[in-house]
């Protein structure tokens, strides 16, 4: 089995669906063992869920700050957009805005993708660098090495 990076990003449905209440122990799993960056659309995406439960936004957004790496959009995100965008286009690929910023943001902070559906549509990204790992997939892996720890603590303590 081929090690996970260190760092990852989810796009939107995988990060909504990975912080579910159902899946804490997962995420905390996640957490102490990668590198967790969260693009923009991503983070808007799971704002906005909790913008209609009337969660107060303010210290949402904090919290999330003090967990995740948030991929704010600097000059070097705009500048690989652009370009990239412009080479994509020449080729007569035309992504959505999000899906692309999600791509980039994945691509300049160097961590691996976890899409949860339609992974097809970050395939044109690939050539630029962009590691993309199927959600589902991503569980496989997680639960794998949740395994490989688990063996290696039931050791320690024996």
């Amino acid at each position: 089995m081929k090690r996970l990076p260190q760092r990852i990003a989810f796009d939107p449905p995988s990060f909504i669906q990975i912080t579910k209440k159902q899946n804490k122990e997962l995420l905390e799993f996640i957490l102490a063992e990668f590198d967790v960056y969260i693009p923009i659309p991503t983070l808007h995406a799971y704002l906005l869920a909790k913008a209609f439960k009337e969660t107060e936004l303010k210290r949402e957004i904090e919290e999330l700050r003090e967990v995740f790496h948030i991929i704010d959009i600097d000059d070097k995100i705009i500048e690989q957009l652009a370009e990239l965008d412009a080479a994509l286009i020449k080729e007569g690929i035309f992504m959505k805005f999000d899906d692309l910023l999600v791509g980039v943001s994945a691509i300049v902070t160097n961590s691996l993708l976890v899409v949860s559906m339609e992974p097809a549509k970050f395939y044109p990204l690939r050539k630029y660098g962009l590691d993309i790992i199927g959600f589902e997939k991503f569980l496989e892996e997680v639960s794998t090495l949740a395994r490989e720890e688990a063996k290696k603590e039931k050791i320690l303590i024996s």
